[in-house]
């Protein structure tokens, strides 16, 4: 009688054993339920931006998309991460002329900052991209760059204990793929925005720009024409950009050989045209030009205030014999850049 006991004790031991594996089993896999969404929060002169509707920015994502970015674990050794060539107290972008890669190996343009990125429709300096999650896997499979394969690095990932349980709860359960891997990075990327400068607070009434800042302001936004620099002709906008592809009449470099937008479309009048950037940050995010071959803001007015390289893709508002501007007129025009700077902005992204 003791002996039949202690059977059915067994028998049902293991049997609420094997309920409570199932039931675990099935908690496993069950669909995580649904963030929040981040709501972005950017200056009304920016007007809403046009964001992915099937990759709602949530804290999981943006946590997730950030700890790749900085991770090196998307280079073909383990040594280069995005935040490599895109640094935060920089603007997200780099501090010398072309950035070096896996081995050291050197690019073949400067690393633009990164913000505001869910307003553009183009990137990369030629525009071959068109979203921001077809952007991020290319560095990673540049042999210039992060050099590894997408299938090397998933493979990783998917190895790694930390980075299954957060992409399960940003994307659901299953394996790690190239589709979530750039949906998770585009999710940190679009959340990147600045918006709170100098220039902007005045706008708020909240200060006043200094006499040398509010002459470089008018300065900028006047026409030539009209005894300006007329620098809003290209840098319109909220975002101090048209966003336009244009040849600035720089002197190509001959050992980069970068005919720019022609490259991605074979057009001869894409010849030398590379996306207009956009000036906010532009005091902290030096070198400039899309080789960096300016080291400072007034290297690249004197480009502007001289003549152009003449050639037949020049864009029509750089015909004319430079700018011609005074010392005075410059350093208003470097005063009143420098309003553009976003301190808490940087200061939040360290």
């Amino acid at each position: 009688m003791c002996y039949f006991l202690e059977m059915v004790k067994t028998c049902v031991a293991a049997t609420v054993t094997l309920l409570i594996g199932f039931s675990l089993l099935k908690a496993e896999w069950k669909p995580p339920q649904e963030s929040i969404s981040v709501q972005l929060i950017f200056p009304k002169e920016f007007g809403e931006p046009t964001l992915p509707t099937d990759n709602k920015i949530t804290k999981e994502r943006i946590s997730l998309g950030e700890k790749l970015f900085h991770d090196t674990v998307l280079s073909i050794d383990g040594t280069v991460s995005c935040a490599a060539c895109h640094v935060e107290e920089f603007a997200f972008s780099d501090d010398v002329d072309l950035s070096r890669g896996f081995e050291g190996r050197l690019g073949k343009r400067n690393s633009p900052p990164i913000f505001n990125l869910a307003w553009k429709d183009h990137f990369f300096w030629d525009g071959r991209a068109r979203t921001v999650r077809e952007q991020v896997l290319q560095p990673i499979q540049d042999h210039l760059e992060m050099a590894a394969s997408l299938n090397q690095v998933l493979y990783r990932l998917n190895r790694q204990k930390s980075y299954r349980e957060d992409f399960k709860k940003s994307y659901g359960p299953g394996e790690i793929t190239s589709e979530t891997l750039s949906l998770a990075l585009e999710n940190y990327l679009l959340s990147i925005v600045s918006g709170d400068s100098k220039f902007d607070r005045s706008l708020e009434k909240k200060i006043k720009l200094g006499p040398l800042e509010d002459e470089g302001r008018r300065l900028f936004f006047t026409s030539h024409e009209k005894e300006g620099a007329g620098c809003s002709t290209c840098h319109s906008g909220a975002h101090f950009s048209d966003f336009a592809f244009r040849n600035n009449g720089l002197r190509p470099a001959p050992d980069l050989k970068d005919l720019g937008r022609y490259g991605v479309t074979g057009k001869e009048k894409d010849k030398f045209l590379f996306s207009t950037p956009s000036l906010r940050n532009v005091a902290i995010t030096s070198p400039y030009m899309h080789d960096g071959r300016f080291e400072n803001l007034t290297e690249v007015i004197e480009h502007y205030n001289t003549n152009a390289h003449q050639t037949p893709t020049l864009d029509p508002a750089l015909k004319k014999q430079g700018l011609q501007l005074k010392a005075k007129e410059k350093k208003a025009l470097i005063a009143f850049l420098k309003t553009l700077t976003d301190p808490q902005f940087i200061e939040a992204a360290k």
